[in-house]
């Protein structure tokens, strides 16, 4: 059965507790994957994925531009382990330093999709230090996998989006990552199906209490 809905990452701290009048089924997942399983023809009733995925299916014709419902943007940002050295990383000569002093550091693989970890190791490359930091790097499926396992005391540092940190056990957010290095990203939802399962599902996003949810993990407008 295909699950009706398909959830990025990046809001499931802010809606994995909600309650819902009839539960959805959810598969979680990063953007990547999750986009290229509807390419591949899977078909759940509504997908939560960044701008720049929506707009691919929508130029497939798999949704339509006026039902997407936004979201709000997330920044990119390092998790700290508790007890870990907290060092400045607000510009590129700091995050350098940061990066090389960590004695280990977590995100998610590029390969699966994931939004931050794909930005991320673009930016070690610039930074000329990709080979030192992935000699020390543990990757992982998704972010919060990696910020969970940062949590844990298993790396000291972990690279998500800022909505995957705040609020997350045993790390507090160190900072977003600096110019020119920063990225925000945009994240709405979709039907891919006209049914009162999807209407219902998009009614429960657009709920104050989620918008509430989302502002509270670092969703900005």
């Amino acid at each position: 059965m295909t699950p009706p809905a398909f959830f990025c990452g990046a809001i499931k701290t802010a809606v994995e507790h909600l309650d819902w009048p009839d539960a959805p089924e959810i598969a979680w997942g990063t953007v990547g994957a999750l986009r290229d399983r509807v390419l591949a023809g899977e078909r759940p009733a509504v997908v939560v994925l960044s701008d720049a995925a929506l707009e691919t299916l929508a130029a497939k014709g798999l949704l339509r531009r006026e039902k997407i419902l936004p979201l709000g943007r997330a920044g990119t940002g390092l998790a700290l382990r508790d007890g870990a050295p907290r060092r400045p990383i607000g510009t590129p000569e700091a995050l350098k330093a940061a990066l090389l002093a960590a004695e280990s550091i977590g995100w998610a693989d590029a390969s699966s999709g994931a939004t931050a970890g794909k930005h991320f190791e673009g930016v070690i490359a610039a930074l000329g230090i990709a080979e030192a930091v992935r000699a020390k790097a543990t990757l992982f499926r998704f972010g919060v996998e990696a910020v969970a396992a940062c949590g844990r005391g298993e790396v000291e540092l972990a690279v998500s989006q800022v909505t995957e940190i705040v609020n997350r056990p045993g790390v507090s957010l160190l900072g977003e990552l600096p110019e020119p290095y920063a990225l925000s990203t945009g994240y709405a939802a979709a039907p891919l199906e006209d049914t009162a399962r999807a209407r219902g599902i998009l009614d429960r996003l657009a709920a104050p209490d989620t918008r509430a949810a989302l502002r509270a993990i670092g969703f900005t407008a």
